[in-house]
């Protein structure tokens, strides 16, 4: 999809004037996820670890709803089911018109019964109970990742352009509806597109869609979240393909940085990124049981050593942000404190480096 000058020009000089206005200094935030099943006390653990950034926490273990296909794809829910073999959900029989019909009339609201954290987070954002907040999150699966999940004859959406659309603009529709509710506290909004598809290639150049095509209506999407208000975010912890995420333009780029740093900081495409002002959420923490082997002063320093080397290390630490490599929801309850803990005395450290904390 073509878009005017004027029109890309409003949505960067937006972002930059969000971005003047939102310095992280090693703020910490979650990626979604958490291994509760109660909205208070996801909340409570919100408020606890995540005081600066809150974020709508996102419970697998509530419902399989609240799981991130799942989550995504909620508005389908009576028009899909889970394949009987392989991977992700397929369209019952004789339902793909009503299917698409659907998703073109999405409002992209999200309900209690897929998403009750969302409004555990915007009750507890009226009540007070994040005064020291910078900003606020809220994230969902993106486009690419959702039409690979979502199976129509055994083909995924993501094989198909006309339903690769349909999933895109649902997907639109779900981060403006976000937006708008969570604009209401006051503070800068930063909306996450997950993409862990983001690496996959196109498996028949003759039928599926294009890797142009992907980018740009991932790009289309994070550019409808600049225009709604919010700084764009993109996170992807799969195979790390920076090239790719730095192409569809994010404002903020979040990634597996136990696994990735050294590549992201060697990556030229990356290292403009972060030359231009980019926001940048290293995720530092694995997401291990056991974080006992981990101290913050070493990883610290050894994102120290490489930023270092890839530029002005003060400024990036100014844009940068701290994250466990992905979400939580897969470890067990007792794990959540320690991996806050590791990640908040990284950002300590790096909050000390950028003199803004």
């Amino acid at each position: 999809m073509q878009q005017s000058s004027a029109t890309v020009a409003s949505h960067i000089y937006g972002s930059v004037s969000l971005k003047q206005t939102f310095v992280p200094a090693g703020a910490v935030t979650g990626i979604g996820s958490l291994p509760l099943a109660c909205t208070k006390s996801a909340i409570r653990a919100v408020a606890e670890f995540s005081p600066e950034i809150p974020f709508w926490p996102q419970l697998p273990r509530l419902s399989t709803r609240e799981a991130a296909i799942g989550q995504g794809l909620g508005i389908l829910a009576d028009l899909i089911q889970p394949r009987e073999e392989g991977y992700g959900y397929q369209v019952k029989a004789g339902r793909i018109d009503s299917l698409v019909a659907l998703l073109h009339r999405s409002s992209g609201q999200l309900t209690s019964a897929n998403a009750a954290g969302f409004g555990a987070l915007e009750e507890a954002l009226a009540s007070g109970l994040f005064p020291s907040a910078a900003a606020v999150k809220g994230q969902i699966e993106g486009p690419i990742t959702l039409a690979a999940y979502l199976f129509y004859k055994d083909r995924p959406f993501l094989s198909d352009p006309a339903l690769f659309a349909a999933i895109a603009f649902h997907v639109s529709q779900i981060i403006c509806w976000q937006i708008d509710r969570l604009k209401s506290a006051g503070l800068p909004v930063l909306l996450f597109l997950d993409e862990p598809a983001l690496c996959l290639e196109p498996s028949d150049a003759k039928a599926a869609v294009s890797e142009e095509q992907r980018l740009n209506a991932l790009a289309v999407t994070l550019d409808d979240a600049r225009a709604r208000g919010a700084m764009a975010g993109l996170h992807c912890c799969a195979a790390r393909p920076f090239e790719r995420m730095c192409r569809v333009r994010p404002d903020i780029i979040s990634f597996d940085a136990h696994e990735g740093l050294e590549l992201f900081f060697s990556d030229p495409h990356a290292r403009q990124f972060t030359r231009n002002g980019g926001i940048v959420a290293y995720g530092m923490v694995p997401t291990w049981q056991c974080l006992d082997a981990l101290d913050a002063t070493t990883l610290f320093t050894r994102w120290l050593t490489f930023a270092s080397v890839a530029g002005d290390p003060q400024e990036l630490a100014r844009r940068a942000m701290i994250t466990a490599t992905c979400g939580l929801g897969l470890l067990d309850e007792s794990a959540v404190a320690a991996s806050f803990k590791l990640a908040h005395g990284v950002g300590k450290l790096i909050g000390s480096l950028a003199g803004e904390r």
